[in-house]
């Protein structure tokens, strides 16, 4: 018996990494950064999903709340999607039967504009 729980545990501690790295990397986007210039608010981008799914499965993707594709019975799956990127965009692959969210995944925005502002050094009051 003492055998068994310690078999049961082994193969527990073996498998567990395993499901927690497949959840992890069933949604990736490229580029994840976008960077604007000074002449422009916004920039226009050629994103590429890619999805690994642990099953076939059923699966929706949505920028915000706007849908961009659907998928049925997919396991492995690329998708080229233009983009016009103004603020960090969330994309989320949902379960369209249950809307179980299975994955996020998010675009950066950056800016070439040099900050004017400067943080102050030390605080306005002082004892000495």
């Amino acid at each position: 018996m003492k055998y068994l729980q310690i078999g049961a545990c082994v193969i527990f501690l073996l498998v567990w990494p395993k499901l927690a790295v497949a959840k992890k990397d069933i949604l990736t986007v490229t580029p994840k950064v976008c960077v604007v210039s000074e002449q422009q608010d916004f920039c226009d981008v050629d994103v590429k999903f890619a999805l690994n799914m642990p099953h076939k499965m059923d699966v929706c993707l949505y920028s915000e709340d706007q849908q961009l594709q659907c998928w049925q019975q997919v396991t492995l799956e690329e998708f080229n999607h233009k983009a016009r990127v103004q603020v960090e965009t969330i994309y989320s692959l949902v379960n369209p039967h249950t809307d179980e969210l299975l994955a996020t995944t998010r675009i950066e925005v950056q800016s070439t504009r040099a900050k004017t502002t400067r943080r102050r050094l030390r605080s306005p009051w002082s004892f000495f």
